[in-house]
């Protein structure tokens, strides 16, 4: 796959930068030349045990140069916890480092194995990819300096040749051990942009905002505060709903990544560390066409800007950056849903999602109908006392009839219609708490179906059926008759 991506990339990168960047998408990948070497080449000497030998205290520099570009990785005055050297790369030292593949580098330095003696006094080392190698590894240290050349992998399965430069003995070496040698600078940077907690109690995000080129608007997600409350008056799951482009309540299924999708965010790799004007525009990122922010409640917030997508037949991945992070990373497309979201993707199909027992008001009015004013106080069955029109109800009736409002489904999400004529029924609900204040209009729309407008903002369309059917079941309420619950 990453052979892939760079192709891709390339393609797309003849976008004016000589060298380097998205080639850091991958290592290199050249076909090895051995059909001229012989896999029955029996070692014509004792084998070390070791290619390279260095003590890590000693080691003060190693310098590499491969087809992907060059980079130095130097020892710092810093130390272990076991009292080793520190080492980091040159020019990325501010950058967050990936510890693990400098140790990875520094350990084939000081202990690299020899598998196999190939040849002594080899005269032609072309046929090894070492007149060309593939890279060139020159380790200063504070005894000598020593220049390993790696070529190309072997006929045996896991093993490179390699030799130390103005020395003449060919040795293979596994090829797991000088992969290391193959990577960009970049690929030493850490792919973790956004830590999840350990113990799985991420930080909760308040307020998340999508700001996208191709949407005219925002779509704003924050957190509910009724979630955190014991006597929860929302009648949804979800931790979050939606405030901008308009009101809505969350599928909580289809809005975890939406809400959650920060904390474990990987990328792929490093395409540029402290990139330039040019690669910014390159990758899409000095204006990006989609930017998502986020501010947790404890206040830490991050902002992640989206850049030019970059299609291999493997997946997608996206140019992006993070917060103040001076680096290009190329994330998967599967990682990035903001890139993509629209508001019909992560919505309730509910309208009302107001606990029954917490219902202070509800008035109904009908177009050319009955207009009717419940109220009601109480917590639960037991204690709740309703009125309809001024006039003791019943409660347990009440609870029924609300049920079918509950079902209210938000089929279709629309934004750019506006209702035409009076509402056929309007409907304004508050809580006893005063946290929630809302008004349902249902207009008549073209094609059997209603626009269901939401504190004076069109947002969804139903069935006309259901309006129907609304009017119907709230003529029955003073009657025995059981309410129609499917249409």
């Amino acid at each position: 796959m990453k052979k892939n991506i760079k192709a891709v990339i390339a393609c797309a990168g003849v976008l004016v930068l000589a060298g380097g960047g998205y080639a850091a998408l991958m290592l290199t990948d050249n076909a090895p030349d051995t059909s001229s070497v012989s896999s029955s080449d029996e070692p014509i000497a004792t084998t070390p045990s070791k290619i390279l030998g260095y003590a890590k205290y000693d080691v003060l520099s190693i310098s590499v140069k491969n087809n992907n570009g060059e980079y130095v990785c130097v020892s710092t005055s810093e130390k272990d916890d076991e009292g080793m050297p520190v080492f980091t790369i040159e020019g990325i030292e501010d950058l967050d480092i990936n510890r693990t593949l400098i140790d990875s580098l520094t350990n084939s330095v000081s202990a690299l194995g020899c598998d196999d003696v190939v040849e002594e006094n080899a005269a032609d080392l072309e046929k090894y990819g070492l007149a060309n190698p593939q890279a060139e590894v020159s380790i200063k240290a504070t005894a000598d300096a020593k220049t390993l050349l790696i070529g190309n992998e072997s006929p045996t399965s896991g093993e490179t040749y390699c030799m130390i430069r103005g020395e003449k003995t060919v040795y293979l070496a596994a090829t797991s051990s000088l992969a290391v040698f193959l990577n960009t600078k970049e690929n030493f940077l850490s792919t973790a942009l956004i830590e999840a907690s350990s113990d799985g109690n991420n930080p909760v995000p308040e307020i998340i905002t999508i700001d996208r080129k191709d949407l005219d608007y925002d779509i704003v997600l924050e957190y509910d505060d009724n979630t955190t409350e014991s006597g929860n008056t929302s009648g949804t799951l979800a931790t979050h709903y939606m405030s901008e482009p308009v009101f809505s309540y969350l599928d909580v299924q289809k809005s975890q990544n939406a809400t959650q999708g920060f904390f474990g965010l990987n990328a792929y790799s490093a395409l540029y560390a402290h990139p330039d004007k040019t690669q910014l525009e390159a990758s899409g990122l000095s204006d990006p066409f989609c930017t998502v922010s986020m501010t947790t409640m404890e206040g830490d917030s991050h902002t992640i800007k989206i850049g030019n997508k970059l299609n291999v037949a493997e997946g997608e991945y996206y140019s992006v950056m993070l917060d103040d992070i001076d680096v290009i990373y190329a994330v998967s497309a599967e990682n990035l849903c903001w890139a993509t979201l629209t508001p019909g993707d992560i919505t309730s199909k509910m309208i009302f999602g107001t606990f029954v027992w917490d219902i202070s008001k509800l008035e109904i009015n009908v177009n050319g109908g009955e207009s009717v004013l419940f109220t009601g106080s109480g917590t639960s069955a037991d204690d709740y006392e309703l009125t309809k029109n001024g006039e003791k109800a019943d409660a347990v009736r009440f609870q029924k009839f609300y049920q079918y409002l509950l079902k209210t489904s938000a089929e279709d999400f629309v934004i750019d219609e506006q209702p035409q004529g009076e509402p056929t029924v309007s409907i304004e609900l508050e809580t006893q708490d005063g946290t929630v204040n809302q008004t349902v209009e249902f207009y008549k729309a073209d094609g059997k179906k209603s626009l269901i407008v939401v504190d004076g903002t069109p947002c969804f369309k139903c069935r006309t059926a259901y309006v129907d059917l609304l009017i119907e079941n709230l003529a029955k309420f003073d009657t025995n008759e059981e309410f129609v619950m499917n249409w």
